[in-house]
């Protein structure tokens, strides 16, 4: 099964990306990679990636959420995931990608972590 996906906005500024299928190495990766990129260059600064629907993510699709994650972070924005466990947070947890990218359970508790203010780093 190929991975699907639709981009909406919620609440004024809020994107979520509800993928569905299998997140894995391929040209739709490549594809919705691409979309969030463009996303995050055009202003989004709050992203939700919905992975309820997925049914298999690997070190590709795994790689792209952190590679996403990344340049949202530089665009000095935050990007979350929505899970409901099973292989995709124990993919998330065996990465220890869960401790760089907030996962939750449901849409509404991922954009409330929005108006939650980031842990900052002690200057140094």
């Amino acid at each position: 099964m190929a991975i699907h996906y639709e981009v909406q906005r919620v609440e004024p500024d809020v994107t979520v990306a509800s993928v569905t299928g299998q997140l894995n190495l391929g040209n739709r990766l490549m594809e919705f990679e691409h979309q969030m990129k463009q996303r995050i260059e055009e202003g989004s600064r709050k992203m939700v990636f919905d992975l309820t629907g997925l049914t298999y993510i690997d070190s590709a699709g795994l790689g792209m959420v952190a590679t996403c994650a990344g340049i949202m972070a530089k665009a000095g924005g935050k990007l979350v995931v929505v899970s409901n466990g099973g292989k995709v947070n124990q993919m998330f947890e065996l990465t220890h990608m869960n401790k760089i990218i907030g996962l939750y359970p449901d849409l509404p508790s991922a954009c409330a972590a929005f108006s939650q203010p980031s842990p900052k780093a002690p200057a140094g």
